[in-house]
């Protein structure tokens, strides 16, 4: 053990030491010095059956001075190890503290996703660096783990460094990060070939789909989440305007979502009146709903007198009235005559937001918290501290917001997290930053004026590396251990995914459950203090790696023993974590793993066996959120949860991870770590209810499911759930590691979170065709995909007509999606063949563009005759309706499209396989008689 500690001490004192030279102009350097980053191929395996990507790093000095051979070192994120092969597992470090790669440079691991190359000065002549001439380039080569099949896998901010002073390289700073080359072919955005068709750009004849949207007159009549019921009373409206007024009928807690009401509708005021009065909005506390849903209400709107009359069955009752009243309002103020009665189909509509990994200050929030109000959603859990960030200042412990709440260059980390996720090296932009106790009380305000819950989350497991950090540093001011999380006694060999080894709770030490109970302790006198009472707390969850818990002498000396230690160590855990939360009168949330007695080797556990919650305090309401869904055991954990008396949230990320890509296009934003893409209509397709019908994960990693057509797999296979009523809500969740910007953040968020808000609210007809098969013998039952896809045409006719402008008067900008394109062949009257080029687009109202010139863009028909064209392609792209805003600019090629087969066999991937033939519904061969009306 002492000789390993030697090890890696020399390793860190060559990172830290090695070719600096505080005389090295680094600024003019890092104008002078071009990166590009290049995707070579994926699938590369090695002799070790590991999978890599080939990439190659180009240093071009683009100056006019040479930039010297020493004196400087670049420092970057990236986000799967380098060169795996050589990497020391035992010192988490390559041997000898460096690696040479091509270039003649050194590469280091510093910590988490950073690494370091640096001019080799050693004393081999082979490998001397020399002076980078101007106009000369220098590539470094490397094999790398996993894949990087999109440009955003690769991140921002590389900077350099002279040991003294650091600066962000000129041309790395974008955060669409454009010194990434564009990933053009196969090789560069497919995971595997010829495996992974998911990872395949859609092109414009893959997008086009046809859908028959609702019309304009329709959709104003049209509230979105669907209501239970709705009536419409003849083709009578009333028009509301500042000559009306707002009469809470003397509830006194009806006043805050009156003055809500009435700062939404410009002139109004609230006032006691007669029940007969016209032009009123009337509020009331009363029996609303068919249940006793505290949520539901009813609408109703009258003319002769004209009345607006809202009932709800509780002050969250009233407030959802109120945002159906706003959708009708959204044309303006002349709104038909209808009644409603709704009420949610959960109690739990939710959105996980992190903020730690990336920050997002207290405005983003607001504006996040004022479109979620719009669509009904009533729970945000913010999540403040994991890895790369603690976000919220806890006055006892000052050091988990001034260190835990910035990332910079600091490799002692005694004032900041070393920099991470492409933050700058000086301690600002979105790697740093915290909400202090002024700004979170704001944030609980603004939330309960919009009937939305926070929820509070830190990580207590296998990803706190802010808070470990923290409180060294605490214990370094203080000179105490009263808070420390990490055992220093203990040797622990171990990377997580995120390449830290560091980054674990000790579960055993007390001075955790003490930090805990302080950190509760507070965030609870904040909430008290804004009489915001605090309901409940999430403390992540992830599985800790086993070393960092059974080579604990904490955890030894406590001596658990057993078949399965780390088992046992996790539930005693869990279980003093939960009495400290039931003492403080705060209930429970967390992550499937922190519950379920798996993995073990116990025979006692399984992947379906969760702890027994009676051993948890009677007191207390622990909440799961269920996100595993890979196979079909894990995605019944949520009924074998539920069934346990636990409430459970559904999860499920390979449906509900708005962090993912909307589509698998290689330079958009979006991650892919559950499956390829995520497009809205999967979201939409989700079965909250039917959840052995939701096995559809990503076939390139997790292979095709035979047994499971249309994602139901057989009856005797599905858990029985007995007490459905204990599967509480939906809530997505959007992680920030590869979220740069605001810009980006709305734009994966929306308008997918919308199509959330109304699964979590409306029970579809058609979800009940989703069936699992009761007899082996039998086909699996068909669902509904007529009927399913006419209610999303219906949904996404409201996202377009209506919603999209909606957030955009929010300052919240969806994502445009490109166009669709298919050209067809046809007969006219006269028996001449017409080509013709057929367009649509995602959702209504937006417009597709076709290029004409440099930068002229025209809009297209839906049907044009193409028949006299010349041109061999077209440029693509979508605007929204106020025409400022677009999507990005994709290419159409006018000849019959190829299927994937084809294409690969074209790029020489793989060799021809018989029958290659047309794909389904482009014919040439047999044309139609009848040319389309809107053909021009």
């Amino acid at each position: 053990m002492i000789l390993r500690s030697l090890v890696r001490i020399s390793a860190v004192i060559l990172i830290l030491f090695r070719g600096n030279d505080c005389s090295v102009d680094i600024d003019k350097i890092a104008k002078d010095l071009k990166v590009t980053y290049d995707v070579v191929r994926n699938g590369v395996l090695t002799p070790y059956a590991t999978v890599t990507y080939f990439a190659n790093v180009t240093l071009e000095n683009i100056g006019t001075e040479p930039i010297p051979a020493a004196g400087w070192s670049i420092y970057f994120c990236h986000h799967t190890l380098i060169q795996p092969v050589y990497y020391n597992a035992t010192i988490n470090q390559y041997i000898g503290g460096g690696l040479i790669l091509s270039g003649n440079i050194t590469l280091t691991h510093v910590k988490g996703c950073m690494f370091k190359f640096d001019p080799y000065n050693g004393d081999n002549k082979a490998f001397q660096n020399l002076p980078l001439q101007p106009g000369n380039l220098r590539n470094i080569s490397f094999l790398a783990s996993n894949w990087a099949i999109t440009r955003y896998d690769i991140y921002p901010n590389w900077y350099l460094s002279n040991g003294t002073h650091q600066r962000i390289i000129e041309n790395t700073k974008s955060p669409d990060v454009s010194f990434v080359s564009p990933h053009k072919t196969f090789v560069e955005f497919m995971r595997g070939i010829p495996n992974d068709v998911m990872g395949i750009p859609p092109s414009p004849f893959d997008r086009y789909r046809g859908y028959n949207f609702t019309d304009l007159e329709t959709i104003k009549t049209s509230i979105l989440p669907t209501p239970l019921k709705k009536t419409l009373h003849g083709n009578k409206s009333v028009t509301i305007d500042k000559n009306w007024r707002i009469d809470r009928d003397r509830f006194r807690e009806l006043s805050g979502v009156a003055k809500y009401l009435q700062k939404s509708i410009k002139g109004t005021k609230v006032r006691n009146l007669k029940s007969t009065s016209n032009k009123v909005i009337q509020l009331k506390i009363g029996n609303a709903s068919e249940t006793d849903n505290p949520e539901g209400y009813t609408l109703n709107i009258t003319a002769s007198p004209d009345r607006v009359e809202i009932i709800g069955n509780s002050v969250a009752g009233v407030f959802n009235g109120i945002q159906s009243l706003f959708s009708l309002l959204a044309f303006g103020g002349t709104i038909p005559t209808l009644s409603i009665t709704d009420e949610p189909r959960f109690q739990h509509r939710g959105l996980l937001l992190d903020v730690a990994r990336n920050f997002f200050p207290k405005s983003t929030i607001i504006k996040i918290l004022e479109v979620m109000a719009l669509f009904k959603l009533n729970k945000l859990q913010l999540n403040l501290a994991d890895d790369e960030g603690w976000r919220l200042d806890i006055e006892k412990l000052p050091e988990l917001a001034k260190v835990g709440g910035k990332r910079c260059h600091d490799p002692e980390e005694r004032t900041c997290l070393f920099s991470q996720l492409g933050s700058h090296p000086n301690g600002s932009g979105l790697g740093s930053g915290y909400y202090t106790k002024k700004d979170y009380q704001e944030i609980l305000k603004a939330a309960e004026d919009r009937n939305i819950e926070i929820i509070p989350s830190i990580n207590l497991a296998g990803r706190a590396r802010a808070a470990v950090i923290a409180m060294n540093e605490y214990s370094r001011r203080t000179n105490t251990t009263d808070y420390n999380l990490h055992d220093r006694n203990t040797e622990h060999v171990y990377l997580t995914d995120t390449l830290f080894d560091d980054s674990a709770i000790n579960p055993c030490m007390p001075s955790t459950f003490k930090f805990f109970d302080t950190v509760l302790k507070q965030i609870k006198a904040y909430h008290d203090e804004a009489k915001v009472p605090l309901e409940r707390i999430n403390i992540g969850g992830d599985d800790s790696p086993a070393a960092a818990w059974l080579n604990s002498s904490f955890c030894k000396t406590d001596g658990y023993m057993g078949p399965d230690p780390f088992m046992r160590i996790k539930v005693n855990y869990t279980t003093k974590i939960a009495q400290i939360a039931a003492d403080n009168g705060v209930n429970l949330s967390g992550f499937e793993e922190f519950f379920m007695a798996w993995p073990t080797t116990d025979p006692r556990g399984g992947p379906l066996v969760p702890f027994d919650v009676t051993r948890y305090p009677k007191n207390l309401e622990i909440f799961v959120q269920t996100r595993n869904s890979q196979n079909d055991v894990f995605i019944q954990r949520a009924t074998a949860l539920s069934n346990n008396g636990y409430k459970v949230i559904l999860s499920q990320s390979d449906f509900l991870s708005f962090d993912h890509a909307p589509e698998a296009d290689p330079e958009s934003p979006g991650d892919y770590w559950a499956i390829r893409f995520i497009d809205p209509l999967r979201v939409f397709s989700y079965l909250p209810e039917h959840r052995c019908c939701n096995l559809v994960p990503d076939e390139f990693t997790f292979g095709k499911m035979p047994f499971a057509p249309y994602g139901c797999i057989d009856d005797s296979n599905c858990l029985e759930s007995k007490h459905p009523q204990n599967v509480t809500g939906i809530q997505a969740q959007m992680w920030t590691a590869r979220v740069r910007d605001e810009d980006q953040l709305f734009g994966l968020l929306f308008p997918r979170l919308i199509v959330l808000a109304e699964r979590a609210w409306h029970r579809a007809p058609w979800e009940a065709s989703y069936q699992v098969r009761t007899n082996v013998n039998d086909d699996f039952p068909v669902p509904d995909f007529a009927a399913r896809d006419a209610d999303w045409a219906r949904v996404a006719s409201m996202i377009g007509r209506r919603e999209l402008k909606r957030l955009e008067a929010y300052n919240v900008n969806p994502r445009i999606p490109p166009p669709g394109a298919r050209n067809m062949t046809y007969k006219d009257a006269n028996n001449t063949i017409k080509h013709v080029l057929h367009t649509d687009v995602a959702f209504p109202d937006l417009e597709p563009q076709v290029q004409g010139g440099k930068d002229q863009w025209a809009d297209i028909k839906p049907a044009t005759d193409i028949t006299n064209l010349k041109m061999s392609a077209l440029a693509y792209r979508t605007r929204n309706a106020a025409n400022n805003r677009y999507s990005k600019v994709d290419t159409y090629i006018l000849e019959r499209p190829r299927n994937v087969l084809e294409k690969l066999v074209e790029a020489g991937l793989i060799a021809p396989p018989p029958g290659i033939g047309i794909p389904p519904g482009f014919e040439t061969t047999v044309p139609s008689t009848d040319v389309p009306t809107t053909t021009v």
